[in-house]
C-alpha cells in the first residue's frame, strides 16, 4: 500500500508527524477536518478523510435508529478503513436524536502545541525531537505542580577542563618565576662573594654600621695591641681586626680592620674572582679647618714585594669636614691572596709630603708618627712683657696641613702678660725664629699670635715652625728691635723635645 506524503503546515511549511494536530513550529492546527461536522445518520456511511495517516472513518447507521434521530438499542459504530477496528460507543453514550457529532479519530497521545518562543516554562509535554535517522524515546511527564525548564532556558554547562588548564599554567608560571629569581640571585651573590654563609658581609664590631664594611665569620671587638684573624673561607676571604691610630693633616685616623676577599658586595670595582684588600677607617676631624685631601692621591697599599697599589674605590674619597667624623673604607685590587695580611703596609701622603707607612698588623709601633710634646715652662721678658714658653710639640701635621718631606712641625704655645701702660703691637714674623742645628726658620702662616696685647692684659698664642726632622734640641730666638723705642733686646730660650 503506498504511503501518503507527509503533511506540511499551511502556515510555515514545517513537516508534521502522523496524527499531529498542531504545528510544532508555529502551533497552527493541522487537522482541518476537526471543524467539519458529520452528516446525520441516514443509513449511509459518511466518509470523513483523516489527514496525516490516510485513514478514513465513516459513520454507519445501525438498525434501530429512527430517521428522526431517536436513540435505538444498537450501538453506534465508527467504521474505519480496512485493517482498523471500528470504535464502539455504548447506547448510554450515544448522541441524542438530531444531534451532530464529529467522527474524527481520537489520538492515543495528543500532542500539545509548542510554547511561545520567549516562554521560560515548558509545557507538560515537549514535542518529540525530529530526526531523520531516529526518533528519541518519549520523555516522562513531570509530576503535577512542577515545571520542567526547557533546554534553551538552562544555563550552559561549563567545562572544568579550562579551569584545570588555567591552574596548571599558573603553577608553571609561579614555579618558573621562582626558579629564575633563584638563579639570578645565586649568580649575583656569586659575583659579589655573598652566597657562602661563611662569607656573608657583616659590619665589624668596632666600626660604625654606616661604613658598610664586609667582614667574615663572627665579628670581634678589637682592643689596642690585639688582633683576631678569621680562617680563610671558600672565596679566600680573611679579616684581621686592628686598632691603629695616627694623624694626617690634623685628622685623626684609626684603622679598624684589614680584609682580603675575592669580591666585595658593596664595591663593583673589585671584579668577582679577582680579589682585593679592604682597609676600614674611622676618621675624626676636630680642627676648625678642612684639609681637602683625596685618597686616590695620598693613599697606597704597599705589598710584601714593595709594590705600591692605589685604591680602586672608596666609600668616601675625601676627608671629613671640620668638627665632624665619618666611617670609611678603601679597596685595593690584589689579584693573589697575601700569605699574611700583617705583611701589608698602608701608606699615607704624597711623595712631596712626610709620608707615613702603617704596618697592617695589631700592635704595630706607630710612635714615630705620633706627636711629641714637651712642657718647658720657661719664663722670660721681652719688649717689657712677661712671657712663658708653656709647651712645645713636634708633629708630622698640623690642622689642615701635612709636613713636607723630611720636615716636621714645631708648635710653641706662649702665654703673655703686658704689665706696661701701653698696648703692645708686634708681628710674630718680625720678632720670632726657631733654630735647630744649623737651620733657623721663621714662623709659618699657621701661627696664631695675639696682636695687640692691651695694657695690663694677658693673652696666649702659638708659633708654628717647619724644621728638619731628627732634631731634639731647639732654641726660640726673640729678635732684637733696635729701631724700637725703648730699645728691644734679643732673647734666646732653649728647650728640648725627646
Amino acid at each position: 500500500m503506498a504511503q501518503n506524503p507527509p503533511r506540511l503546515c499551511p502556515t510555515c511549511g514545517t513537516p508534521a508527524e502522523p496524527n499531529q494536530r498542531f504545528c510544532s513550529e508555529c502551533g497552527t492546527t493541522l487537522n482541518m477536518a476537526s471543524n467539519q461536522p458529520t452528516a446525520l445518520a441516514s443509513g449511509e456511511q459518511q466518509v470523513i478523510p483523516s489527514q496525516g495517516s490516510g485513514t478514513q472513518f465513516a459513520t454507519q447507521a445501525e438498525p434501530g435508529i429512527s430517521p428522526t434521530g431517536d436513540v435505538a438499542t444498537a450501538p453506534t459504530q465508527l467504521v474505519g478503513a480496512p485493517g482498523q477496528t471500528p470504535g464502539v460507543y455504548p447506547n448510554s453514550n450515544a448522541p441524542a436524536s438530531g444531534a451532530q457529532f464529529y467522527a474524527q479519530a481520537t489520538d492515543a497521545s495528543p500532542i500539545p502545541p509548542p510554547p511561545p518562543p520567549d516562554s521560560l516554562v515548558a509545557p507538560l509535554y515537549q514535542a518529540p525531537y525530529r530526526s531523520p535517522a531516529k526518533t528519541p524515546p518519549p520523555q516522562a511527564a513531570p509530576s503535577p505542580g512542577t515545571f520542567a525548564v526547557p533546554d534553551y532556558a538552562r544555563a550552559p554547562r561549563r567545562s572544568r577542563a579550562g579551569l584545570f588548564v588555567s591552574l596548571v599554567l599558573l603553577l608553571v608560571l609561579v614555579l618558573g618565576g621562582i626558579a629564575v629569581y633563584a638563579l639570578f640571585f645565586n649568580k649575583s651573590n656569586n659575583k659579589q662573594g655573598g652566597t657562602n654563609p661563611q662569607n656573608t658581609a657583616t659590619t665589624s664590631a668596632n666600626t660604625p654600621g654606616s661604613n658598610g664594611t664586609a667582614t667574615t665569620g663572627t665579628s670581634s671587638t678589637s682592643t689596642p695591641g690585639s688582633s683576631s684573624t678569621t680562617p680563610t673561607t671558600a672565596n679566600g676571604a680573611t679579616t684581621e681586626q686592628l686598632n691603629l691610630a695616627f694623624t694626617y693633616a690634623g685628622v685623626t685616623l684609626t684603622i679598624t680592620s684589614v680584609q682580603y676577599a675575592q669580591s666585595f658586595p658593596d664595591d663593583n670595582s673589585i671584579a668577582a674572582g679577582t680579589g682585593g684588600v679592604r682597609i676600614t677607617l674611622n676618621e675624626n676631624n676636630t680642627t676648625s679647618v678642612n684639609p681637602r685631601y683625596y685618597y686616590p692621591d695620598i693613599a697606597r697599599l704597599i705589598l710584601a714585594d714593595n709594590t705600591a697599589v692605589p685604591p680602586s674605590n672608596e666609600q668616601h674619597f675625601s676627608n671629613p669636614d671640620s668638627q665632624s667624623t665619618q666611617a670609611n673604607w678603601l679597596d685595593f685590587p690584589v689579584t693573589s691572596q697575601p700569605a699574611d695580611l700583617g705583611q701589608l703596609t698602608f701608606q699615607m701622603g704624597t711623595a712631596q709630603q712626610n709620608q707615613m707607612r702603617i704596618p697592617l698588623k695589631a700592635g704595630a709601633d706607630l710612635s714615630k708618627y705620633q706627636p711629641k710634646t714637651a712642657t718647658p715652662g720657661t719664663k722670660f721678658q721681652y719688649a717689657g712683657l712677661n712671657w712663658t714658653l708653656k709647651s712645645a710639640t713636634e708633629s708630622l701635621s698640623i690642622a689642615g696641613n701635612q709636613a713636607t718631606a723630611g720636615n716636621v712641625y714645631i708648635t710653641l704655645t706662649l702665654d703673655i702678660f703686658n704689665p706696661t701702660s701701653n698696648n703692645y703691637n708686634g708681628y710674630y714674623g718680625d720678632i720670632a725664629r726657631l733654630s735647630a742645628g744649623t737651620i733657623t726658620s721663621a714662623p709659618t702662616s699657621d701661627s696664631m699670635f695675639p696682636s695687640p696685647v692691651s695694657s695690663q692684659a694677658s693673652a696666649s698664642g702659638t708659633l708654628v715652625f717647619l724644621i728638619p726632622q731628627g732634631n731634639t734640641s731647639f732654641t726660640l730666638m726673640m729678635l732684637a728691635m733696635p729701631s724700637a723705642s725703648p730699645l728691644v733686646q734679643a732673647v734666646s730660650v732653649p728647650f728640648t723635645i725627646q
